[in-house]
Order: structure tokens, then C-alpha cells, then sequence
């Protein structure tokens, strides 16, 4: 770490002596900017890249959601065209969720730009491929990290001046293959967007380092890395030390710093009981599988099993039709799809609430057929809605937003939390309900960041369900932890205890435990139930 250390204060030294005035707004309409009145922390994000970019020193832009990184991202790229320092394209990596809003903002701030969307089928990357080599003209390329894997033998054959890693979170393992193939490719600078630059543990943190700033920070020196400050849980020095070594590469800021007129976000918990269709299916997962994850050690298949037990009281808890043939043959629509799911029982009252008070929501789960079973409830109660999963691509994904926040006659969000949870801007909605909740907060709170950011106008209210004493109680707690933790670190600017932090992972021990809780609260009623075969 000695080595590490003496290249920071090289660098320290370079930049005190570096009298470049910073850019003004003025400034960078001129060179190509349009339409886009940055704000002071914004400006001082362009800034900050733009002396990174100097120096050929990789960074990190780590704002919380919702503080606008595409826009000091486009506001960055304009000025490194406009001023003629870029011999070469960007390339610019994404989740495919997002890659419409990029092509949107770009065309809208910065027009002069030529913008290529390479994504699509096999046929149509080829098509476009014989159209870059014919016209070659484009200054930024976008793509999604799925095509930059398959197209790899293509992309690396180009010089790109420029690499932006929008959810750069995603390269928190070196050891996966979007982390290799990224840096395969020939890049002059490497600059990444997340915001949540540290979610479980200071390797995950270093793989980030180590891409932007490879001489730096060596893959092969993480353990030494990890292991000086994985005892500085009451050492100041150690944390000041951890906290200035990062100060060069990573510039994070949050809401309540930098955007004081930004509406409130509250955030409520609203638990819920079991239907007794639901009583009578958690308890037959339970007496079924009880004794054999007692006995289980949590290693291979042994863990899977686990982990399976734990998915079908997941289920359990948000409706039981999620199981096969327990839904009524022939299946009709009718109350009887309230009335077999608590959760979908307290939601049908919560919508009729807020529909009735114009308020518009997104609604969230992580699991594709519990978001089926909303679609059903919601063309029912004749709520207007869109949906968004992984399975909707490109221009039906911009065209469902587009609807959402201008069409005040749409009531509903339906999204997934891993497709919906990212990148997307919907502060058209001012409410937003969780139907379930992710083992990683982090996750949760980029979902809820989608309304909850710059533009919005309205107070946002976050709603979380949650089935009392069962497993999402339990999953809740510890997330709530995790959360806590992190916050500490990132927000403070300590990084203490985040070594000790446990991955998303979930151990054997843990999922027994989650299985475990709510057996004693359950058990008064069992006996009044009858068996339910699974």
C-alpha cells in the first residue's frame, strides 16, 4: 500500500500546481451545450471530470440517484468534442433499460453529437456494423454490457478515446466476464456512474478502483488492500487514510447536500396477515421441508435447496397462485383474487385510496408472475396502467415511460425491480409501493430513486408490504442492517466496518434462520388447519 500511497501524493502535487481555470456554464453552451442549465454541483461534477480527464486519471462519479450523472456525463463528453480533445468515440455501456434515455438526453443537450444505439438482434448488430464501416460517423456508440460480451471481437478493433460504465456497480466482480472484456478493449480513459459506489464489502469497492485506475490499484494487491483496513472500526487515522485514498478517484454526493428544493420522501411500513389459503400453504412448506433444512450444512446442491425453500415462502406470502393448481378452475377473474392474498388484499384498499386522491404509483416486485397476478387485479379494478419487465425491449420501454409521466389518466407502474430499478426517470408518479423487498437495499432504493430526483415536484411516499412474522420480516431486518451500515460508510465518508460486511450472499445459517422465524407465532393457528399437500 506504501506504492499506492506515493502515487496519490504525486498526484496531489500535480494537481496544486495545475492553474486551469474551471469551465463556466457560459462556457460550455458555447462549445455545444444546449437547453441545460447545470447546477452548481453539477458544474462542479463536470469540472472535477474534466481535470481527471487531464491528467489521463480514471474516476468515479458516485452521486446518489436521482442528482442527474447522465447530465454532467453528457455535459462532459460535449466539452471534450467541442474542444477538440478527443481523437476517438465514446463508448458508452448500460443496462438496456436505460439506453432510449440516453439517446433522449443526448439529442436534447447536446444535438451536434453523433449518436449510434447499437443494440438489437444478431442480424441487425451486423447490419449496423456494415453501416459504421461505410459511413464511419459517430462520435458516442451505446450498447448494453450483454452485447459488449457477445461483440467483443468488433469492439475491441476500435480506439475508444472514452469508456462511460453507466450501473458500474456491475464491476464489482473482476473475476466476471463483463469486468474482462471491458478491459480487453482499448481505451484512453475509463470513467464510471453508480450510485452506490460501495453495497457489501471493500473488495467489491477496489475491483471499482482497479478499473479505473489499473497501475494504481493492482487486482493482484486487493488482499493487501482489504486486509490493512479491515481493522479500523476505532481507528480515525485508518479511516482518514481510507477516506483520502479514495478522495482522488471518487466524487460522491448526496440529496441532502446539494438539493435543498428537492420535495421530501417519506417512507411507511404497512404489514399485513395471511389469507387462510396462505396460512395453509406456508405451513405445508414448512412441515414438509422442516426437517430436511435442519439437517442440511448449506454447501452445494445442499445450499440450493435452501435458498429454494426460502423463494417458495416468498411466494407464499404474496399470493398463493403463484403455486400451481391452487388457483380455481376454470380461472375467472373475480374477488376471489383479492380475497386468497393478505398482501393483494391490503393493496386493493391502499390503490382505491390513492386513486381517489389522483396520486399516481409505481409498483414494484422482483418476481415476474407476482407482477402477472397485479396485472390481472389491476385490468379488474380498471386501473390504467404500463408495465415494464425484461422481457419489454427498446422503444416499447421509452414509449411506456413517455406514457407514464405525461398521460395523467395512467394510474400504475407495473415494474420489475431489476429492470424498472435502474436509470429510468419517472417522477410523473409520487408514489411508490414495494409489493416485496430485495435482500439488497440497495436495490430498493435505486427503484424508489426513479421518483424520488430532480424534477420531481410533488412529496414522494414509499410503501413497503410486508407480511407479518413471516420470512419477509426477517428479510427486512436485514436489509434494514445492511443499510445502516452502509450508510455509515459511504454517506460519512467512513469507510469502517464495511470490511466486515457480509456479501449478498445469503448463508445456510442465515436462510434457517429466516425459515425459522415466525414458527412459534405460526403454530396456534396450525392446528386449526387442515393439510395442504405442495
Amino acid at each position: 500500500m506504501e506504492r499506492v500511497y506515493n502515487k496519490l501524493k504525486d498526484l496531489e502535487n500535480t494537481w496544486r500546481q495545475d492553474k486551469s481555470k474551471a469551465l463556466t456554464p457560459e462556457q460550455l453552451q458555447q462549445i455545444g451545450l444546449k437547453g441545460l442549465i447545470l447546477r452548481p454541483y453539477q458544474l462542479e461534477g463536470v469540472n472535477w471530470l474534466i481535470q481527471r480527464w487531464r491528467y489521463n486519471h480514471g474516476s468515479i462519479l458516485g452521486d446518489e440517484m436521482g442528482l442527474g450523472k447522465t447530465c454532467q456525463t453528457i455535459s462532459f463528453i460535449t466539452y471534450l468534442m467541442g474542444a477538440g480533445h478527443m481523437k476517438g468515440a465514446v463508448l458508452v455501456v448500460s443496462p438496456l433499460s436505460v439506453i432510449a434515455n440516453w439517446q433522449d438526453e443526448f439529442k436534447r443537450f447536446s444535438p451536434d453529437v453523433e449518436i449510434l444505439s447499437y443494440i438489437g438482434g444478431k442480424e441487425e448488430r451486423a447490419d449496423l456494423r456494415r453501416d459504421f464501416k461505410k459511413k464511419n460517423k459517430f462520435h458516442v456508440l451505446l450498447s448494453t454490457y450483454e452485447i459488449c460480451m457477445k461483440d467483443v471481437e468488433y469492439l475491441e478493433d476500435i480506439d475508444w478515446s472514452l469508456l462511460v460504465v453507466d450501473e458500474a456497480h456491475r464491476l464489482k466482480n473482476p473475476n466476471s466476464l463483463l469486468y474482462q472484456t471491458l478491459r480487453e478493449l482499448k481505451i484512453g480513459h475509463r470513467f464510471l456512474l453508480t450510485g452506490t459506489p460501495v453495497q457489501n464489502n471493500l473488495s467489491e469497492l477496489y475491483s471499482l478502483l482497479s478499473f479505473v485506475a489499473p497501475k494504481v490499484f493492482r487486482l493482484s494487491a486487493c488482499q493487501d488492500f482489504t486486509e490493512e483496513f479491515q481493522d479500523i472500526s476505532d481507528d480515525k487515522k485508518l479511516q482518514n487514510n481510507l477516506h483520502n485514498l479514495l478522495k482522488p478517484f471518487l466524487l460522491r454526493r448526496t440529496k441532502n447536500e446539494v438539493v435543498l428544493d428537492l420535495p421530501k420522501k417519506s417512507e411507511v411500513l404497512l404489514f399485513h396477515g395471511l389469507s387462510a389459503i396462505q396460512k395453509k400453504l406456508y405451513k405445508a412448506i414448512l412441515t414438509k421441508d422442516l426437517g430436511i433444512f435442519q439437517q442440511l450444512q448449506g454447501t452445494g446442491p445442499n445450499r440450493t435447496s435452501l435458498a429454494n425453500i426460502l423463494m417458495q415462502l416468498r411466494k407464499c406470502v404474496s399470493h398463493p397462485y403463484m403455486f400451481n393448481g391452487v388457483e380455481p378452475e376454470p380461472f375467472e377473474l373475480g374477488d376471489h383474487l383479492i380475497d386468497a392474498s393478505g398482501k393483494l388484499h391490503l393493496l386493493d384498499q391502499l390503490l382505491r385510496f390513492l386513486w381517489q386522491h389522483n396520486h399516481k404509483v409505481l409498483l414494484f416486485s422482483q418476481m415476474t408472475y407476482m407482477l402477472d397476478i397485479l396485472q390481472d387485479y389491476l385490468g379488474y379494478r380498471g386501473y390504467s396502467y404500463e408495465r415494464l419487465d425484461g422481457s419489454v425491449r427498446g422503444e416499447e420501454r421509452f414509449l411506456a415511460v413517455r406514457n407514464f409521466n405525461e398521460q395523467d389518466e395512467t394510474f400504475v407502474f407495473l415494474l420489475s425491480t431489476k429492470a424498472g430499478g435502474q436509470g429510468l426517470n419517472l417522477v410523473g408518479a409520487d408514489t411508490v409501493i414495494f409489493v416485496d423487498s430485495d435482500f439488497n437495499p440497495q436495490n430498493d432504493i435505486q427503484a424508489a430513486a426513479r421518483a424520488h430526483r430532480i424534477g420531481q415536484t410533488k412529496p414522494v411516499k414509499v410503501i413497503r408490504l410486508v407480511g407479518r412474522d413471516t420470512v419477509e420480516e426477517v428479510i427486512l431486518r436485514r436489509a434494514d442492517m445492511k443499510l445502516r451500515l452502509t450508510n455509515k460508510v459511504i454517506e460519512g465518508g467512513q469507510f469502517s466496518s464495511i470490511a466486515n460486511a457480509s456479501s449478498t450472499a445469503v448463508s445456510a445459517t442465515q436462510v434457517r434462520s429466516l425459515l425459522q422465524f415466525g414458527d412459534s407465532k405460526l403454530a396456534p393457528w396450525w392446528s386449526n388447519l387442515g393439510s395442504c399437500p405442495i
